[in-house]
């Protein structure tokens, strides 16, 4: 019994891993570690529901398998709710709220003893996130919105103007922005569309702009 829960955890891990990876890389806040612990914690519930079920199977009280796995399907959806943000109207988050629910069911596939559906699913999630990103760059192009953190030191407003002219100079169209004081330092939220390629070379360039001390991608 252990080798074999030592398998489902392997796979587990390398099915979460693989989807918390291109997750990681692109800076979201589910990333590598919580898209693992995720299918694992799902995988565990999942199999411990089988185990559960086949206690009193010998002497003709076989339970219900499904009553534990049942409830991660809505329990994952506390934890999804919290990366997606509402801000000005606009929602952001609701692509890795979609991967964590995705990535329970991984584990649950697992737990369940489909190794093979498992791998295959993950696969297929991996080519959705990497493919649908590539044809939004690719295609969509100016339709794509971006949001950027950037903490600055800027009594005078001059950092505020250079970004400014930062976001007009890569063709990026600023849709709204917050900025409130942490710590004695500007926090600037700036939400702005246009392509993928503009919006990198623009986050290359705050790093040179004076007074700039952090910039974090939401």
């Amino acid at each position: 019994l252990l080798l074999y829960f030592a398998e489902k955890v392997l796979l587990a891990i390398a099915c979460g891993g693989l989807v918390g990876l291109e997750r990681e890389l692109k800076n979201k806040p589910a990333g590598l570690k919580t898209n693992i612990l995720i299918c694992v914690g799902s995988m565990i519930f999942t199999f411990a529901s089988v185990l559960l079920s086949n206690v009193n199977a010998p002497n003709g009280f076989p339970a219900d398998s499904s009553r534990v796995a049942a409830q991660i399907a809505s329990g994952i959806g506390f934890l999804g709710g919290g990366v997606i943000i509402q801000s000005r109207g606009g929602v952001m988050g609701l692509t890795t709220a979609a991967t964590i629910w995705v990535v329970a069911a991984l584990g649950m596939m697992i737990g369940a003893g489909f190794h093979t559906v498992a791998l295959f699913l993950a696969a297929m999630v991996i080519l959705i996130l990497v493919c649908v990103s590539w044809f939004e760059d690719r295609v969509l192009g100016r339709s794509l919105t971006f949001s950027t953190e950037i903490v600055l030191r800027d009594p005078d407003g001059k950092s505020r103007s250079e970004i400014n002219h930062l976001l007009a100079e890569n063709d990026l169209v600023l849709e709204g922005f917050d900025l409130e004081e942490r710590g004695g330092l500007g926090v600037m939220t700036i939400r702005y569309t246009g392509h993928r390629g503009d919006q990198k070379k623009f986050n290359l360039s705050l790093w040179s702009t004076a007074g700039v001390k952090e910039i974090r991608q939401r």
